[in-house]
């Protein structure tokens, strides 16, 4: 699978979570932990994407702030 086919799939699958978040939102206000969940969810999906467009390796982890570095230590070096 090419680069950019990769990287419009992990958009997908983001904006599916952040869709997700929102309707339980607007119909379950109560779902706090759910809403973050899908939040979070839609956060590591989106990062993937930029670190798979950058060309930056991961690992898949499900931990934002590993993904963030990876990407914050490749624009350092821009």
């Amino acid at each position: 699978m090419n680069n950019s086919i990769l990287v419009d799939s992990w958009i997908e699958k983001g904006n599916h979570d952040l869709g997700t978040a929102k309707l339980i939102f607007l119909h379950i206000k109560d779902y706090k932990d759910t809403i973050c969940f899908h939040c979070q969810q839609a956060v590591e999906k989106y990062l993937k994407a930029v670190l798979i467009a950058l060309d930056i390796e991961f690992e898949y982890k499900h931990n934002l702030i590993y993904l963030f570095n990876l990407l914050a230590t490749r624009l350092k070096q821009s």
